[in-house]
Formats: structure tokens, C-alpha cells, sequence
């Protein structure tokens, strides 16, 4: 089985477990801080994860949300995420998905994002282009923030409230179409289709933004953090600014980087 179908089929068998109890989870746990939740789902989920890579590709590096580090390899690191947009599964809110990513010396090659509710299958490798069930993406080509739809999300206890309280001031200047959808690598993965024009987020992991980095650049957007910069994936405080080039280029330099006054 070549890399990228046994990445989605591995995805897509997480997603099952995850759709057996979903509607059905009565009873989570806190982990870092208030709001940030798991359940014995994700853990679930990550098993099955681990296990399938570890049975076939067994000297690999794994960076895995509950479970953090294991392996020792120095080339192929697997990055994951069982289930994104906890608080939305356990509350009933369809928008959640599986998240792996796959990077060589740190840049992210692969990426698969999984969404179990509507069976929407989120894939880029490197060089090969961006789909959605096999069928090319590509980013929108909206141009200006007039009629953007732009989600703005921070993780409270990780980011400045106040900066992203300025972020929006900004932006509504031009536009009310805002949305925080809770699943940080389902909304990267919008972006790479169109259904969502731009992403801002700060405070996030690296298992929220591997996969989605790939599928976006591959579905022809841009994604750095917030000086404009490639996203480092070995740091654990995560800034996000993804979206087509030239709202990209707007946002980071009218909206992030604006004189502050």
C-alpha cells in the first residue's frame, strides 16, 4: 500500500471509532486547563493511530496529542491528532475530524485531514497537489476582505486576548463574516477548498496544524504564523495566518502587523 493511501486509511478507520460513540459520550476529563477536554474516544482513537503506524512503519518518530512523543527515529515524524474539536464531539456538534500529517527534517509532507461526519477526506502530498475525496482543491480567489469570510479563534490561556480583540476591531471594518468553528485542522482544510476564505489562530499545538499546512500550500494558499514566517512545528505555542496569496498578504500586513496606535 503506498504512503498515502495507507494515511487515509488509517484516518478513516479513526473516524469510525470516533462516529460509534459520538452522540453517546456522557462523561470527559480536563487536561492542561479549563475548556481544553478528553475523552476516552480520543484515547480510543489514538491507539488505533499509533498501532497501525507502529505495525508498519515501526522505527518512526510519532508526535501524538495525548500521548506526546514516541520513537526514536530522526527522519519520518508522524504528527497527530485523534479527534480535533473535542469539546464540539462531546457537546454534539458535527465538526470534528481525524488530523496526521507526516514531516521529513521538520517540513510537513503529507497531510490528511479526516471528516467522519460528512466521510470528506482532506489529502496533499508534497508536489502532488491538494483533494477533497480525490477530486483537486484549490484555495478561493477572493481578493479583498469586503465579502471574506475569515475565522479568528485563540486559545485562551495561550494567547493574548486582547491582540485578537484588536484583530477583529480591525477587520470589521470591512467585514462581519466572521466564524470560530472549534476544529483548527477542519477549518485549514476549509481554507484549502474555499469554503472558508482566511485563518487566524494563536495558542495552537503542532498536532493541530501539520496535516492542514500541507493541504492548504498544495491547494495553492499560503500558510505562516504571524511575523510571516514558515510555521516551526517544534514549538508548542502556535500562531496561524492561512488563506489564498493575496488575502495572506493582507492580513498580515493591514491587519497583524498594523501601526499600533
Amino acid at each position: 500500500m503506498e504512503l498515502g493511501d495507507f494515511v487515509e486509511d488509517v484516518a478513516r478507520g479513526a473516524g469510525r471509532i470516533l462516529m460509534r460513540s459520538f452522540h453517546e459520550v456522557k462523561s470527559w476529563r480536563t487536561k492542561d486547563g479549563r475548556g481544553d477536554v478528553v475523552t476516552a474516544v480520543d484515547e480510543e482513537s489514538e491507539r488505533y493511530i499509533i498501532g497501525r503506524i507502529r505495525q508498519e512503519f515501526p522505527s518512526d518518530r510519532i508526535l501524538s496529542e495525548e500521548s506526546g512523543v514516541s520513537g526514536s527515529g530522526q527522519g519520518r515524524t508522524w504528527i497527530v491528532d485523534p479527534l480535533d474539536g473535542t469539546r464540539n464531539y462531546v457537546m454534539g456538534v458535527p465538526f470534528f475530524c481525524v488530523s496526521i500529517g507526516i514531516t521529513e527534517g521538520g517540513a510537513p509532507v503529507l497531510g490528511a485531514v479526516y471528516d467522519p461526519v460528512h466521510d470528506e477526506m482532506f489529502f496533499a502530498g508534497r508536489g502532488g497537489g491538494a483533494f477533497l475525496n480525490g477530486e483537486r482543491i484549490e484555495v478561493s480567489d477572493e481578493d479583498t476582505l469586503d465579502d471574506s469570510v475569515i475565522s479568528v479563534s485563540w486559545v485562551k490561556r495561550r494567547a493574548d486576548r486582547r491582540r485578537f480583540v484588536t484583530y477583529i476591531e480591525e477587520l470589521s471594518r470591512d467585514t462581519s463574516f466572521f466564524r470560530r468553528f472549534g476544529s483548527a485542522a477542519l477549518v485549514t482544510a476549509y481554507v484549502a477548498c474555499g469554503r472558508v476564505h482566511a485563518f487566524m489562530q494563536g495558542g495552537l499545538n503542532p498536532w493541530d496544524v501539520a496535516a492542514g499546512i500541507v493541504v492548504v500550500e498544495e491547494a495553492g494558499g499560503v500558510v505562516t504564523d504571524f511575523t510571516g514566517k514558515p510555521i516551526d512545528l517544534t514549538d508548542k505555542d502556535i500562531d496561524i495566518l492561512a488563506a489564498n496569496p493575496t488575502l495572506h498578504q493582507i492580513l498580515l500586513e493591514r491587519v497583524i502587523k498594523r501601526p499600533q496606535v
